[in-house]
């Protein structure tokens, strides 16, 4: 291991793994008033929010980065084993796999947050995209063909005379 110490490699994944719980708790606590901002009509509150969001995500990639140099440095490679054959060497304990796991959990609430946020947005981009048809004389919906292929719009035909 390049003549690197457990000891001295411990503390590293620890930093790592407490400021990444820390942005993890912040995500999601800005996910969550995200999803309240966006039930609303607050453009500037949804942009604000959005920049706040991105920054924490560039913050969790920064540290994902540095993870993955610490299991390369330590020649445990790369991919989904690296970091499991680097806990192995480094947390014979298993301390730090836990938090890890804690880590994952919080992830996944985010994701689902996050998801939860993307339909709203989709809903909300639906009901935008229906008003700027009505208000550009648009006559007919959208609709599908028989194998399920979207029509952009179906042209007017005279379907009989009265």
């Amino acid at each position: 291991m390049s003549g690197v110490q457990r000891d001295q490699v411990q503390p590293h994944l620890q930093r790592i793994l407490a400021e990444e719980a820390r942005l993890l708790a912040e995500l999601e606590g800005l996910l969550q008033r995200e999803t309240d901002i966006l039930r609303g009509d607050d453009a500037a509150a949804i942009h604000h929010i959005g920049g706040a969001r991105q920054r924490c995500v560039e913050q969790l990639a920064r540290l994902d980065g540095e993870r993955a140099d610490a299991c390369r440095m330590l020649s445990f490679g790369t991919g989904p084993g690296a970091l499991e054959r680097l806990f192995a060497w480094a947390d014979p304990g298993a301390s730090l796999r836990g938090r890890w796991q804690d880590n994952l959990q919080i992830a996944r609430r985010c994701k689902d947050i996050n998801d939860r946020n993307g339909a709203i947005v989709s809903v909300k981009l639906g009901q935008v995209q229906r008003l700027l048809g009505k208000l550009r004389g648009a006559q007919a919906p959208s609709v599908y063909s028989p194998k399920g292929a979207r029509y952009a719009r179906v042209d007017a035909r005279n379907l009989g005379s009265a």
